[in-house]
């Protein structure tokens, strides 16, 4: 773990905003982890909003449905924040208001229609990785304990504390829905202590006792990255550690962001698939940070093409997702996915720096939250020994940029275990 500055000011503080009428939409078929859906839709159909257009193509995988009403104009390759390129479905979209129903008899759903829900909707996890949910809400084993990450600990990002200030109910509605599919015997809401605003909201409704739920723990966690890690998090909440190699449901617990369970509800109780997010936009090139609501598959393009955000400066840098994890881009023509918490936009001088030989100061081992050991990750990958990574755990590694970070001879490590996990040779 490692204190890092949180620029989450003025985006933290300002009200959302919605951006739900974009002209058009450009929808990769993966933006999920797991195998990319397959369209089933074709060039020229017509199709309403919330109409799947892609359905999944294996276990893990998930449908697409439409943002909005429009035309399907092609299937062809566009850009993808993290492949570059790759199959998306493009549409022209009809200017029409949204209208959905809530749900009746949601009491008399029975678990598996729950998750059927879910799955159909193509819910997936909206704390970065994009798990499919349904996948998640059916382990192999017994779950004990339901942990509602509250985190958001890297920098800049706003959207999930902005989530929790305005839509708390929601969420607290989607808490209901996941204890009634899994029925742990502990519920823990685990959120920062730079929050206590959102603990008090969340004591309160507590007190209300409005919702069909047990007891709830609050878990207040220092304030630091990556705090809200599915690893780290378990183990701050529990003591409960994730072996190398296991997953969380090895150790009898569950982990949902607090914007995944806001998508849960309106699965449920709207029958919405998940066509929208709240998205963070900050850097110092903005003329206004904020969070806004956007269709999944609207271009960086449009947003400011429409006015939505504009530039005081021409950024230096573009990064989609936080400075630690996010990954930098070239252009604004990258659409919002299903999994995008934000972009970053910075105006600051960013200078290529050096690297210099390790002085063997330890650093990258003492930051690592996943104790590992980073800096044989580096000299192996130098040496193209990508057959002895496993040795080292290099699965493990969950790419947070810790090491990176606290490193003074400047060495990325973490841009080498990017490289050394894509020649490792059970993935060839």
């Amino acid at each position: 773990m490692i204190n890092i500055e949180e620029y989450k000011d003025p985006q933290h503080h300002i009200e959302t905003s919605k951006f739900l009428n974009p002209k058009k939409l450009y929808l990769p078929l993966s933006q999920h982890t797991g195998k990319p859906s397959i369209a089933c839709v074709k060039r020229g159909d017509m199709v309403e909003e919330a109409a799947q257009i892609a359905e999944s193509s294996a276990f893990i995988s998930t449908n697409l449905h439409a943002p909005k009403k429009g035309k399907i104009l092609n299937i062809d390759t566009w850009f993808h924040p993290n492949l570059k390129k790759s199959e998306a479905i493009f549409m022209d979209c009809l200017d029409q208001e949204s209208n959905y129903q809530t749900r009746g008899n949601i009491e008399s759903l029975k678990k598996e229609e729950l998750i059927d829900i879910i799955k159909n909707n193509g819910i997936v996890g909206l704390g970065g990785a994009a798990f499919p949910t349904y996948v998640k809400l059916s382990p192999p084993k017994e779950i004990d304990t339901f942990i509602i990450n509250g985190c958001e600990c890297e920098p800049y990002l706003a959207c999930d504390y902005r989530l929790m200030k305005e839509n708390l109910n929601e969420i607290f509605i989607g808490i209901e829905i996941i204890n009634k599919i899994i029925q742990p015997k502990k519920i823990i809401f685990a959120i920062e202590e730079n929050k206590r605003d959102i603990l008090e909201k969340i004591k309160s409704l507590m007190v209300n006792k409005k919702y069909n739920l047990p007891s709830i723990e609050i878990a207040v966690l220092k304030t630091a990255y990556p705090q809200g890690g599915e690893k780290q998090l378990i183990y701050a909440t529990t003591k409960r550690k994730v072996a190398g190699g296991k997953l969380p449901f090895d150790t009898g617990c569950l982990v949902h962001n607090v914007a995944t369970l806001f998508a849960i509800y309106e699965a449920i109780y709207l029958n919405k698939p998940l066509i929208e997010r709240l998205v963070s936009f900050a850097g110092d090139s903005l003329v206004s940070p904020k969070n806004v609501w956007v269709k999944i598959g609207t271009t960086l393009k449009e947003i400011f093409d429409q006015k939505i955000l504009k530039f005081k400066d021409s950024p230096k840098k573009i990064i989609c997702g936080g400075p630690m994890m996010g990954v930098s881009l070239n252009k604004l023509d990258y659409p919002i996915l299903k999994g995008t918490g934000g972009f970053l936009f910075l105006n600051k001088e960013i200078s290529e720096v050096e690297e210099s030989p390790c002085i063997r100061c330890g650093r990258c081992l003492d930051s690592c939250p996943m104790n590992l050991m980073p800096l044989e990750y580096a000299k192996r990958i130098k040496v193209e020994e990508y057959d002895r990574l496993e040795e080292y755990n290099i699965n493990d590694c969950m790419e947070c940029g810790c090491c990176t970070y606290t490193c003074p001879s400047k060495i990325p490590i973490v841009q080498y275990i990017k490289v050394g996990k894509k020649y490792l040779p059970t993935s060839s």
